[in-house]
């Protein structure tokens, strides 16, 4: 680790995930990775459990059930239920692709150092997920 680097840890999965969801939003697709929870997410609509060039599995072993759902603003409540309404232990990674642009991944189960936040995630949407205590900066990883 290098010293004086930050990170951001989650408090809040659910509420982070819910938020970024939101934003995203539109012409965006969503991919789980994990024990066979996310199987039902294979109902959606739309939904695949193909890889794409943005959208790829991060665990090849042991090969870990995958599915890549349409993220739309009609489809984050369902997508919600499908996973039983809060995010699984049992899912290791969530990537979302927007525009064919990668932005947002957390993987191995939101660790800090396997966290993505692309270009479109603005400061502010940070700072106010830092300010209601979804996400905190800090220094260490413990």
């Amino acid at each position: 680790m290098e010293p004086g680097r930050q990170f951001l840890k989650v408090r809040n999965k659910n509420r982070l995930l819910l938020v970024v969801m939101k934003q995203f939003a539109g012409n965006a697709h969503i991919s789980f990775e994990g024990d066979s929870k996310i199987l039902p997410l294979a109902e959606i609509q739309g939904a695949s459990q193909e890889e794409t060039p943005l959208l790829k599995r991060n665990t090849t072993l042991p090969r870990q059930d995958f599915v890549i759902a349409p993220l739309e603003s009609t489809t984050i409540q369902t997508i919600l239920s499908k996973i039983g309404g809060s995010i699984p232990r049992s899912v290791l990674h969530i990537q979302i692709e927007k525009n064919g642009h990668l932005e947002f991944g957390a993987y191995d189960n939101f660790h800090p150092e396997s966290m993505f936040f692309g270009g479109a995630m603005t400061d502010s949407s940070i700072e106010a997920l830092i300010a209601e205590g979804a996400l905190e900066r800090s220094t260490t990883l413990l």
